[in-house]
């Protein structure tokens, strides 16, 4: 159980680092949650500083909180679920960081980052999802959503040989089909306030 614990926490504390807030507060002296949407990821450091460059470097670092999450959980335990709780702390962290009173950014990032440690199938899934909804002219924030809720779908429909031949992690297709739709689970609740405006908009 300890493995599973330190994993999950240490990914929590990782993921809750507020690099994004403290860039921008550097960068434009400026609290990011009161301003743009209030997001604390690299779309909202780019609108609020009017900077590209700044938005990369907060997706970047973001990112690196998963891998490092991820990494620090494969040296120290060296099996695939206590990687997968730090893969899932750090994007929870990231969402719900102490530092900032729980009000943090969408974990996008941060879940890709750690999924370059585990296995490339659910980011070559999700941009492909991706790319294919923004190509329809849809909006970045419900993009998010479709691919968000769609890919582990199409990774239980694909053969497990493929699955596993895009996992850099040793494991089975299937644990990496749960962890996928658990962290689509939490990404998906980080995109509540969405999912709440689909719901009204459809009830009006």
């Amino acid at each position: 159980m300890t493995p599973y614990i330190l994993s999950a926490l240490g990914g929590y504390i990782l993921g809750s680092i507020p690099l994004g807030y403290l860039l921008v507060k550097f960068r434009a002296r400026v609290d990011i949650r009161t301003s743009g949407s209030g997001n604390v990821g690299a779309y909202n450091a780019g609108v609020v500083t009017g900077s590209t460059a700044v938005g990369i470097a907060v997706g970047l670092l973001d990112a690196g909180k998963g891998l490092a999450a991820t990494i620090g959980a494969w040296l120290l335990f060296g099996t695939f679920w206590p990687v997968a709780l730090a893969l899932l702390g750090s994007v929870i962290g990231h969402i719900a960081p102490v530092w900032l009173r729980w009000k943090g950014g969408r974990g996008l990032a941060t879940a890709c980052g750690g999924f370059f440690a585990v296995g490339l199938g659910f980011i070559i899934v999700w941009c492909t999802l991706w790319a294919a909804c923004k190509w329809q002219k849809l909006s970045i924030v419900t993009s998010n959503v479709i691919a968000t809720v769609a890919t582990p779908i199409v990774l239980v429909l694909m053969p497990s040989g493929v699955v596993e031949t895009v996992t850099t992690s040793q494991t089975s297709s299937d644990e990496f089909r749960i962890l996928a739709f658990c962290l689509s689970a939490v990404l998906l609740w980080s995109h509540r306030d969405v999912l709440k405006e689909f719901r009204e908009e459809r009830e009006s």
